[in-house]
């Protein structure tokens, strides 16, 4: 018998995800995440199958929007649309957005792959505002706005919680002294600080994107990861973050 030992949430928004047959909910109040062995918060694919990784994916909300997170340190999963484009590959520590209503996500093990059925809430892909499509599209790169090293550094510290695998998450941006710890060297707070207010200057300068008040380090964060400009990959970064 599968164990889900996440509470499935009687309201709020939802989706509705299908695993060997048996329904579970990802909603706006906490993920769906799925792996090797069932565990506290886990759902399990298959406990004899070592070609999935202990915390392989999850699904949940952000923002706004719907996303497939790769948990995987090292392994891939694959994207799948009824009627879309055709398969995609989502390396390990990256997350996809989704812009439409059904999707497989396919887990391959070592002999067998697996199927995470999701389907998100009716309406949702005619819900998805200009706003949002701009940060699920992938079409903001590094080439229309340039980082230089330190800043892209500094913006992947900023960045920290949202990037670190589960159960370790913190969706909050770091503060300039968390994010100058991580960092190390000769970096303070205050120079992170001006790292950071490059990066939004650039936005708005090239794209006309504006980070202002007191939730733009939010909304900052959001937008960069979104765009696909910072991953988990980015962390190794970061000398002062402690080892998973």
């Amino acid at each position: 018998m599968r164990r889900n030992t996440a509470e499935r949430p009687a309201d709020g928004i939802r989706a509705v995800v299908v695993i060997d047959g048996e329904q579970f909910s990802a909603s706006d109040s906490g993920p769906l995440v799925f792996g090797r062995t069932d565990a506290e918060g886990i759902v399990g694919l298959d406990a004899a199958d070592m070609g999935i990784s202990a915390v392989a994916g999850s699904v949940e909300l952000a923002w706004g929007v719907w996303w497939v997170v790769n948990q995987s340190t090292k392994r891939a999963l694959l994207i799948e649309t009824p009627a879309g484009p055709g398969r995609i590959t989502l390396p390990a520590g990256h997350r996809h957005a989704l812009m439409h209503e059904r999707v497989d996500v396919l887990v391959p093990g070592a002999v067998y792959t697996h199927v995470v059925e999701v389907s998100l809430p009716a309406g949702y892909s005619t819900q998805l505002t200009g706003a949002a499509g701009r940060l699920t599209t992938g079409t903001l790169t590094s080439a229309e706005v340039s980082l230089s090293e330190r800043e892209r550094d500094a913006l992947v510290a900023l960045c920290a919680g949202y990037l670190e695998p589960f159960p370790y998450r913190q969706e909050q941006p770091r503060t300039y002294a968390e994010a100058a710890e991580l960092l190390g060297g000769d970096w303070n707070p205050d120079k992170v600080r001006k790292a950071i207010e490059r990066v939004k200057e650039r936005f708005a300068t090239k794209e006309s994107v504006y980070f202002e008040g007191s939730r733009a380090n939010d909304e900052l964060a959001g937008h960069v990861i979104a765009a696909g400009m910072v991953n988990g990959a980015d962390l190794a970064r970061l000398p002062g973050r402690q080892t998973r």
